[in-house]
């Protein structure tokens, strides 16, 4: 499966602006792209505030199926939304038939996202072209409970693709640096690490330092320190069934 990693360059609380800008990106994307994956609240920016969330029915989903359907692929990134009165930072997995999400679990407690956020109850693995994939959103990078992958008795794995999206500071970029090769590994699965560049409104940088690993931890492409652009990999599933059968570490998984 060949994955087009969107390291884009969100500015705060511009909507129309963004999506303009990301269409002359998805114009040239390669035709066998499979599946594009945007960051966080990729639309308008961590900008956590009611008056810029959007319906199910507003501009971003409605770019995302746009895309999904006129390339036919998959489109992946997330948004605010307002549903029954409640708000949602929720993941969304757009195909040209179909619209699948995960609302973030884990809300970051230095921002006002738990003050306006109603957090996710329920995990979401989605299935893709022989993938299953995982859905995860920046903070959840920290809470490695919530990502655990699984061994069934009949020698399934929950997952096979581990996806988060983020819109996480220089501050810690560290942090997002060393987790995500660790979540690789110890749920022996791809992963892909799609963060946003450039400056927010309050003045914070955003490097980027977006990755597609395998499930060595190993880099497969890394987008350019605080540069917008889109960057691939073609991730093999072949390869991942071969490396789990050889080194089964699975089979000793704690079962709790």
């Amino acid at each position: 499966m060949k994955i087009a990693v969107f390291q884009a360059d969100t500015k705060d609380k511009r909507i129309g602006e963004n999506l303009k800008r990301y269409r002359s990106f998805v114009d040239r994307l390669d035709d066998d792209t499979d599946l594009l994956i945007m960051p966080e609240t990729f639309t308008k920016g961590f900008t956590i505030e009611e008056f810029f969330a959007e319906e199910m029915n507003g501009e971003g989903l409605g770019f995302m199926k746009q895309v999904a359907t006129e390339r036919n692929m998959a489109v992946e990134g997330s948004l605010l939304i307002k549903e029954d009165g409640r708000y949602k930072n929720r993941h969304f997995f757009v195909t040209p038939d179909s619209v699948s999400y995960y609302d973030k679990r884990h809300l970051f407690c230095l921002s006002r996202e738990p003050e306006v956020i109603s957090r996710g109850e329920n995990p979401v693995t989605v299935q893709y072209k022989g993938w299953k994939i995982k859905l995860q959103t920046c903070y959840d990078l920290r809470f490695p409970l919530w990502s655990r992958n699984r061994l069934s008795d009949n020698g399934e794995y929950d997952y096979d693709l581990l996806v988060y999206v983020a819109s996480w500071t220089d501050v810690r970029i560290s942090h997002w640096e060393k987790l995500l090769p660790a979540r690789a590994i110890e749920n022996q699965s791809y992963l892909v690490g799609v963060n946003r560049c450039g400056v927010d409104e309050t003045g914070l940088n955003y490097k980027g330092a977006s990755v597609v690993l395998d499930y060595n931890g190993n880099v497969l492409v890394a987008a350019r320190d605080n540069t917008e652009e889109i960057v691939y990999a073609v991730i093999d599933k072949d390869k991942l069934d071969r490396y789990r059968k050889k080194f089964p570490v699975a089979k000793d998984w704690d079962k709790i």
